[in-house]
């Protein structure tokens, strides 16, 4: 199975009319609380985080994905390339939203990330 990155890098229009690019950059993690997966893009030159709940990605994980420790390995990268593109369509639509490009409105959990999967027509 392949899997190929939608939200890399894309253009959003926000409600003002005016177009913004964005484009991945590097992703990592907090090491406190629930551990939550960050990813760094850069928006019309400007750094901009979106945050996945670590909580809300383990449950989505071992709802979705019954693999043995063999698959697992072998869908890393895959995993990864998906976890990039719920971050850029969450962000997609908050430029669009014309919501502010902040933590509060920049990270997802558990509800919306169900959502987000859904619309990827995310299945494994």
């Amino acid at each position: 199975m392949t899997y190929e990155p939608i939200y890399e890098r894309f253009a959003a229009l926000g409600p003002d009319g005016k177009c913004r690019e964005a484009e991945f950059v590097r992703s990592g993690f907090l090491a406190q609380e629930d551990r939550p997966e960050l990813f760094f893009f850069r928006v019309n030159g400007e750094e901009t985080v979106v945050g996945i709940s670590g909580g809300s990605l383990a449950r989505f994980k071992s709802g979705r994905l019954r693999l043995t420790r063999e698959e697992k390995r072998a869908r890393a990268v895959l995993a990864a390339r998906w976890e990039v593109d719920v971050a850029g369509r969450w962000l997609k639509r908050q430029i669009e939203a014309g919501a502010p490009l902040d933590s509060r409105s920049l990270y997802i959990q558990d509800d919306e990330l169900a959502h987000l999967a859904n619309e990827l027509d995310f299945t494994e």
